[in-house]
């Protein structure tokens, strides 16, 4: 009978801003990672400003001979596990007081499908397959960071592919249409795209204000899409707004005022307003792949609607 291995990888482990940290990861099949911080809130009476908790990671790698299998930032690893996963991270005592402790969880899939044998990362040999996560230069309002990772392997599995995640990061040089290139020869179950300009008060302005993908120059499944609909493809993927997104509580009485937050630019639809997707897998059957083998030119084209950075994220199935 099958049997799956879930350890504990680092234990506790004090946590420093600026540094990088790297780890030897399991041999045996991998199907996914669980990163975890814990911190105390360094900001009294209100409640800090979740960004800042993704900001942390500024990158996360899993590494395979030098080579990422796996490298995203904090922000894009949440939303990456709500569009890909429908996973939403439980928050826990997160009341808005001045050295309040909770953590967060990040979990790194290398699968579209949590302990699948058929879907994971190969067996490696000691050495070659390595966490390596670089800490944000500077944390703000939190203070006492920990981490803790644990991985789940599945020693009896004999994959046939596994995911592979990365990272292309753009800034446009001017307003409108642009080209990024995506890779080929590898079939790609979806997309993240995060851009930084989201709608906010009077302000229409979107980063992405509209895709399409081309393949040889011919525009193949996402003849366009705006930003409008586009971000609503979300709610097919995960329920918005996720437990953590900001919101409004009316409260009666002046004695209540410390914990009244009016700071109109923290309330968001949900967390992952700035993040949209490409879903070449809907059905999770592998009907709709993105073939890329075979082809010349694949590429994301993205109606810029300021110079604001942007970031596009590839999910490729790997052979394995």
């Amino acid at each position: 009978m099958a049997e799956f291995i879930h350890s504990p990888l680092v234990q506790n482990e004090a946590v420093t801003a600026g540094t990088v940290v790297s780890y030897d990861l399991p041999v045996n099949p991998l199907s996914f990672i669980l990163v975890t911080l814990r911190f105390q809130q360094d900001k009294a009476s209100l409640q800090l400003d979740w960004d800042n908790v993704d900001a942390m990671i500024s990158k996360l790698e899993v590494l395979y001979k030098g080579s990422p299998v796996f490298s995203a930032n904090g922000s894009d690893i949440e939303a990456l596990d709500c569009m890909l996963l429908g996973y939403e991270p439980w928050i826990t005592n997160r009341l808005g007081a001045d050295n309040e402790y909770t953590f967060f969880t990040f979990l790194i899939p290398l699968t579209r499908f949590l302990y699948s044998a058929r879907e994971c990362f190969p067996r490696s040999t000691r050495g070659e397959l390595i966490l390596q996560i670089t800490y944000q230069a500077a944390f703000s309002e939190i203070d006492n960071v920990s981490l803790q990772a644990e991985t789940v392997e599945l020693p009896d599995a004999s994959p046939t592919q596994y995911l592979r995640t990365t990272t292309l990061t753009v800034t446009p040089t001017a307003a409108g249409e642009m080209d990024v290139e995506l890779p080929i020869g590898n079939r790609i179950a979806g997309v993240l795209f995060f851009g930084t300009t989201v709608p906010l008060a009077d302000a229409n302005t979107q980063t992405l204000t509209y895709s399409q993908l081309l393949v040889d120059n011919q525009r193949r499944y996402f003849s366009q899409t705006n930003f409008e609909n586009w971000r609503q493809l979300a709610a097919l993927k995960h329920k918005p707004p996720i437990a953590h997104g900001y919101h409004i509580h009316q409260i009666d009485g002046s004695a209540f005022a410390q914990y009244m937050d009016t700071s109109v630019v923290k309330y968001r639809n949900d967390r992952c307003i700035q993040h949209l997707y490409w879903d070449f897998d809907p059905m999770m059957d592998g009907a709709y792949f993105l073939e890329t083998s075979g082809a010349s030119d694949i590429v994301a084209r993205i109606y810029a609607g300021d110079t604001n950075a942007l970031r596009v994220l590839p999910l490729e199935l790997v052979g394995a």
